[in-house]
């Protein structure tokens, strides 16, 4: 069975911060790899604003965003009516996908693994759902590689508490490094693996204290304010592309 349990939840303003992500900012990686017409799925699709910039390069083919959150989809839902792009948006378990064998052309997934009791069960059922050749696009987090520079020790701190957290919920905050190996043990051809980094200090700032408390950024009552000094924080993120044998 695999962890229901989100670390970050889903309050308004997490969702704001996953909500400025989109497929050419974090699926950089995987873009180039996609032609049109392809069925994709897209697993752990979040608010699904990654999965629009995915479905605008497969266009006409058809793409599936599936989450365990419903509530998340309704804006994306919306934004995929208005551009015509051929996309569903359903609630599933990743270790229990409703998709027949070999149903998928190309399978991306982002920030889910770590969060997961079982990650290399899940590499397997979206092994299972890729047909022969397809391909798999893969990025996780590595809270190991955290850049975090501070005036105190406020943000270590929540970093800190942030990880235990993680880890006592069934994720691996470690996981993005690992990509490689676990999705060659699930049956995958590796075809790269890479690595990236990604800055959230103003983001953090922008969201307010539902997010940035996880880092001890000094807050307001009405949330951070500019003459603030925030510290300097950045997210390592490892990413991994390989095909179905």
């Amino acid at each position: 069975m695999q962890n229901r349990s989100y670390t970050p939840g889903y309050s308004v303003p997490v969702l704001s911060f996953m909500e400025q992500r989109t497929a050419e900012s974090h699926a950089g990686f995987f873009l180039p790899q996609l032609l049109p017409g392809w069925r994709l799925l897209d697993a752990g699709c979040g608010p699904g604003t990654i999965t629009l910039g995915l479905a605008r390069k497969v266009h006409p083919g058809p793409v599936i965003g599936i989450d365990l959150e419903e509530s998340q989809f309704a804006k994306a839902r919306k934004q995929a009516e208005q551009e015509d792009l051929n996309i569903e948006f359903h609630t599933a378990n990743i270790s229990h996908l409703p998709f027949s064998d070999g149903y998928f052309d190309a399978v991306f997934s982002h920030a889910l693994l770590q969060h997961l009791t079982d990650p290399e069960a899940a590499l397997a059922e979206l092994h299972r759902v890729l047909k022969p050749g397809g391909l798999l696009g893969v990025r996780a987090g590595d809270m190991g590689g955290t850049l975090i520079d501070a005036e105190g020790e406020g943000p270590a701190q929540g970093l800190a508490a942030y990880l235990a957290k993680s880890e006592k919920g069934g994720g691996d905050p470690y996981i993005g490094r690992k990509l490689g190996r676990l999705m060659r043990k699930a049956g995958f051809m590796v075809e790269g693996v890479s690595a990236s980094y990604e800055v959230i200090t103003e983001s953090l700032r922008r969201i307010g204290p539902s997010l940035a408390v996880q880092f001890a950024i000094p807050e307001k009552e009405h949330g951070l304010e500019a003459e603030d000094d925030p510290p300097f924080v950045a997210l390592a993120w490892c990413e991994a592309i390989g095909r179905a044998r």
